[in-house]
């Protein structure tokens, strides 16, 4: 076996080990990328992007150069429909799409397609800025490899998949045997990315629907009715008073954008200070802020100043949504500190991995003293003493909780 050959069968035993460890996709890229370069092969240019599924984003892109340039971008929801200037992945994209709708197509024996463009001899380069550009950097050829992802055993007119495009600057291009051995390792290429992409969707939509935390212990395999552990943690309970009312007011298209609005500028600060959005509750939702390690006291200053900001944020909105001469509303907040169960309850199909006890039920009890006490924020005694600074709250005397036997003392910031 030849050098290049030997160093080709390492790149390829190397792109299975990564599918199976589930390589992060740019270490994936760039080592396909610098193995190519490593067994002879000419590289001086190489980009991928692939579609993703992510809240913000549609696609991302990684690019590589044979000087060390490693650079990604990221693609809003959209970006495809805008591609306005001819592209060669836009076409070679249309063109995977149109030969998907083969009902044959999914038993070729290779599901990549290949467009080349000889640039020293001017292929393209007039048709696509891209590829003048790359030429007048010194490109002399051009490949773009188009890979279709599929979910079910069968290739749809695709909407999801990656597109990948090596680029040489040596005089002549790129040689038949080196074309042939590329083709060779996409789709092992792909099948690695393919694994990272879909790894990193996974902990996404978990991440975006479950909490971070939740998110990651779901993914690692909890996932058995009734485990659950118990944890001791600071509780937020927030509202949007009078919601409930402008919901038969409204248009569905204002209320919606008017609740993400809301809900937004009250999960943002809890996020950024470590705590963990549970759920959204209609018009409201339930966070924690775990003691773990943590001193309870920092734990618990990060709580009240995360409410303290949700409030400003829905203050600014409100004087904003006033000036524009529509519907506002209030948002109530209560923090309380207790020991819950954290874990999966549910049916045996169905689960949710929440928190339950009597904590979480007095923190939502508190949160409806808001608007008997006129005020935006209470706060249970054991979150006071919890964060040890009584000077920064007043007390609003003994209240009785529904549910409660006993009447609690509940305070307001200061």
């Amino acid at each position: 076996m030849t050098d290049k050959a030997d160093a080709l069968a390492r790149l390829r035993r190397w792109l299975g080990n990564q599918a199976l460890m589930a390589g992060p996709v740019q270490d994936v890229a760039c080592g396909f990328a610098d193995g190519l370069l490593a067994a002879g092969i000419p590289l001086w240019r190489a980009y991928l992007s692939a579609t993703t599924l992510h809240p913000e984003m549609e696609a991302f892109g990684l690019l590589w150069t044979r000087d060390g340039g490693r650079e990604r971008e990221e693609y809003g929801h959209g970006s495809w429909g805008q591609i306005s200037s001819p592209s060669p992945i836009y076409e070679a994209v249309l063109a995977a799409r149109e030969a998907a709708a083969d009902p044959a197509a999914v038993r070729a024996e290779n599901l990549v397609r290949l467009t080349r463009y000889r640039l020293e001899r001017g292929e393209g380069v007039d048709r696509y800025p891209i590829l003048a550009e790359l030429h007048a950097g010194g490109a002399t050829d051009y490949l773009c490899f188009i890979l279709p992802f599929s979910f079910d055993g069968t290739l749809h007119p695709l909407r999801t998949g990656a597109s990948v495009t090596l680029a040489t600057d040596r005089p002549g291009g790129f040689t038949a045997a080196e074309v042939t051995a590329i083709g060779e390792l996409i789709p092992g290429f792909g099948a690695a990315i393919r694994i990272g992409v879909d790894l990193a969707a996974f902990r996404t939509v978990l991440g975006t629907y479950l909490g971070r935390d939740v998110g990651r212990r779901v993914l690692h395999g909890e996932i058995r009715r009734g485990s659950v552990e118990t944890i001791s943690a600071a509780i937020l309970v927030g509202d949007l008073r009078g919601f409930t009312a402008l919901a038969d007011a409204l248009p569905q298209d204002q209320l919606v954008s008017m609740l993400d609005d809301y809900l937004d500028a009250l999960a943002t600060p809890v996020e950024a200070r470590g705590g963990q959005v549970l759920k959204f509750m209609g018009d409201g939702l339930l966070a924690t802020f775990a003691f773990a390690e943590d001193d309870p006291a920092e734990t618990c200053g990060r709580a009240l100043a995360a409410a303290a900001e949700a409030l400003e944020r829905i203050a600014a909105i409100n004087l904003r949504r006033a000036a524009e001469g529509v519907p506002v509303l209030t948002l109530d907040v209560a923090l309380h500190v207790g020991d819950v169960l954290y874990g999966n309850v549910g049916s045996g199909q169905r689960l949710d991995f929440t928190i339950i006890g009597p904590a979480v039920n007095e923190a939502a009890r508190l949160e409806n003293l808001c608007g008997v006490l006129g005020v935006p924020m209470v706060v249970s005694r054991r979150f006071v003493e919890a964060l040890a600074a009584p000077e920064r709250f007043r007390c609003l005397g003994l209240q009785t909780l529904r549910g409660v036997r006993a009447p609690v003392e509940v305070f307001t910031p200061a």
